[in-house]
């Protein structure tokens, strides 16, 4: 040891920091060698609480420990003289807590955006004045525990210095209990997702369901009253759909329903939407649509099913028909049952006058 050391009487068999053996202030090295006697004390107390003393030049990146418990390096598995080291190494991510408007929200840093944070983030604790993190921690025989920081920062401007005086708290049986129940939470949440999706969505075809239709519905009446904008609904049946559940069986046929249903969705833009009306029926409503507009939508998914060839993974090539039928608010009615029922009759006259093709009431040809 140096005649500093000797001046001080630094406790321990040895000294692994710059600061007593520097070129630095009188103030600034007594204030050291008065807290490691202190921390010193304070470790062989008994305290559950891990002491340490870390210090770093303000234009330099290297920070170094003046004084640590030699259960911190028992924690990483090395010797107090590469502490600083393996502690940087074995971080996995940093955490802090700030409440924001009344409400606790964690910031999770993690290892490979603290290298380029680290400057950052001793100048943030300069002008703090206080540091509280958690770090989780693996260690070189992969054992994952978390480490509570909490320390107070002196700075001396005159020798360009800033020391950390700190104590480490284990946490893991906490930071475990706080990981059990964030991962329980998001899969309720995940569950509740499903569940209210399921309740609105078609398992089949995955297009919405009759449910969420005459919600909606009266919804889009309400509010296109309000507003004095148009919508429009098209109710279409597909053709002859028997003959391919007759042809390729049950399971195929619903393989069909699904593909058609990709079918209608891609010629969708939101806010329109598709709707699995019932076995082989599908409804499209279309907001801000009026009826010869609704009219070319309904032509746009009949000549996409022309252009699809259904079933061809299974080599069945099938080709799908439908006929369609339009009815628009507030031109043909402002009732939901009406609304569908009017579409549903266009529907079928196209089926008695030859199927595939498009219709709405009061139209008197058809292509």
């Amino acid at each position: 040891m140096g005649n500093d050391l000797k001046r001080y009487k630094i406790p321990g068999s040895k000294y692994y920091g710059l600061i007593l053996n520097g070129n630095y202030s009188d103030a600034l090295k007594s204030r050291v060698a008065d807290c490691i006697h202190r921390f010193h004390a304070f470790d062989q107390s008994g305290s559950p609480a891990i002491p340490y003393i870390s210090a770093w030049h303000e234009n330099e990146k290297i920070v170094w420990y003046e004084f640590a418990s030699k259960r911190f390096a028992a924690l990483l598995e090395c010797d107090v003289s590469e502490l600083p080291e393996s502690f940087r190494n074995s971080i996995i991510d940093r955490r802090e807590y700030k409440d924001l408007d009344q409400c606790i929200q964690q910031e999770v840093i993690s290892k490979r955006k603290l290298r380029d944070l680290r400057t950052d983030l001793r100048d943030e604790v300069k002008k703090k004045g206080v540091v509280e993190a958690v770090y989780k921690i693996v260690s070189e025989k992969e054992k994952t525990f978390w480490l509570k920081d909490q320390a107070t920062i002196e700075s001396y401007e005159g020798d360009g210095i800033n020391i950390s005086l700190g104590c480490l708290t284990i946490v893991t049986k906490e930071m475990e209990a706080e990981e059990h129940l964030k991962r329980t939470e998001e899969a309720l949440k995940k569950s509740e997702e499903k569940f209210r999706r399921q309740a609105i969505h078609d398992n089949l075809t995955g297009l919405y369901n009759t449910r969420y239709l005459y919600k909606a519905l009266s919804e889009l009446i309400s509010e296109s009253a309000d507003t004095g904008l148009p919508f429009s609904l098209i109710f279409m049946d597909i053709d002859d759909f028997k003959k391919v559940v007759d042809t390729h069986g049950h399971l195929s046929a619903s393989r069909a329903l699904q593909e058609l249903a990709a079918t209608i969705r891609s010629a969708l833009h939101e806010p329109a939407y598709g709707v699995a009306y019932g076995g082989d029926e599908f409804v499209v409503v279309l907001p801000g649509f009026n009826k010869l507009q609704a009219f070319d939508m309904a032509e746009n998914i009949r000549s996409r099913m022309k252009e699809t060839v259904y079933l061809s993974n299974i080599g069945a090539h099938v080709k799908l028909r439908a006929s369609f039928g339009i009815s628009s608010f507030p031109d043909d009615a402002t009732g939901l049952s009406e609304l569908l029922s009017l579409a549903d009759e266009a529907m079928f006259n196209v089926k008695e006058r030859g199927k595939d093709s498009v219709n709405f009431i009061g139209r008197d040809t058809l292509p």
